[in-house]
This record gives structure tokens, C-alpha cells and sequence, in this order.
């Protein structure tokens, strides 16, 4: 009840924020939230039989023939002038905070359980909400700070009714 209490709150903000509508673009994300949430679910039923490192690895592995042609495309409709800064960065995200990132969070998704872990992840926006604000001076409504209280709220039942 209170995963659902989450997720109504969150869709009550974006249909505000939205102008008290959805979008396409709002819906575009739903469908992401579900193609990553399988993904999740299937990484860390793996994590649970294959090191982190290996349930990544895999998934990068399978998702190349998929990835290569959109990307062939993406390069020619925008063509790209690399720099060594830029290619730098892109190392890092793929690497470093991803690759790296992503075997600590299968070890922790078998360790304490998908349902669990997927509900702690649901901090992530709001975690990012606050540095948009610290790092960026990101100018938030009322509504944005209220969800995200309530959302944690949601995040606390959840991980104790687990416990």
C-alpha cells in the first residue's frame, strides 16, 4: 500500500506539473520506468547466482545489437567532434559511475533482496532534486519538496514493513 501511496503521489506531480494532463513525453517515460524495472528485476535474480561485474557485462553484451544500429544512426543524422575532455567524460559515465556503480548495486540487490533495494532506489530523484538545488540553484515549486517528504514517507513504511 504504501509502494502504491509512492507511486500516486509521483504521478500527481507530474500530471501538475504537466499542466493536468499526461504527455507523450509522460508516457515515454512510463514505459522506460517498465523496461527498467524488468531489467533490474532480472539483475538481480542474477546477482544472486554471478558476481556484479558479469550480470553488467552480460547485459551490455546483449543489449549491442540493439545499441550499435540506434547509435549508427544517432552519429549520422549528428555527427560528433570528440574531444579528449569529452571522450574523458564519456569514459567515466560508462565505467566508472556506471559499469562500477551497477556491480555495487547487484551486490546489494542479492544481498537484500530486489523488493527492498528497488524501493530504497526510489530516493535516487530525490537525492538529485537536492544537488539540482545545492550545485545548480534550481528554483523548486511547493509541490516538488511536499512529494518528495512524501515519497520518503512511503520509502520508510516500505522498508520496515520488509523488515
Amino acid at each position: 500500500m504504501a509502494a502504491l501511496a509512492g507511486a500516486a503521489a509521483v504521478l500527481a506531480f507530474t500530471v501538475r506539473q504537466s499542466g493536468g494532463a499526461l504527455t507523450t513525453a509522460d508516457l515515454y517515460l512510463f514505459g522506460a520506468l517498465l523496461v527498467c524495472a524488468a531489467g533490474y528485476t532480472e539483475g538481480g535474480r542474477l546477482a544472486r547466482v554471478l558476481p556484479g561485474w558479469q550480470v553488467i557485462g552480460w547485459a551490455l553484451l546483449l543489449c549491442l545489437p540493439l545499441t550499435l544500429p540506434v547509435a549508427a544512426v544517432a552519429l549520422s543524422v549528428e555527427p560528433v567532434e570528440p574531444t579528449a575532455r569529452a571522450v574523458a567524460g564519456l569514459l567515466w559515465v560508462a565505467a566508472g559511475s556506471q559499469f562500477l556503480g551497477l556491480i555495487v548495486w547487484y551486490r546489494g540487490m542479492a544481498a537484500i533482496g530486489i523488493p527492498r533495494a528497488s524501493q530504497l532506489q526510489l530516493a535516487q530523484p530525490l537525492l538529485t532534486l537536492v544537488w539540482s538545488v545545492l550545485l545548480l540553484n534550481e528554483q523548486l515549486t511547493v509541490a516538488a519538496p511536499l512529494t518528495a517528504a512524501a515519497v520518503l514517507v512511503c520509502i520508510a513504511v516500505t522498508q520496515r514493513a520488509r523488515g
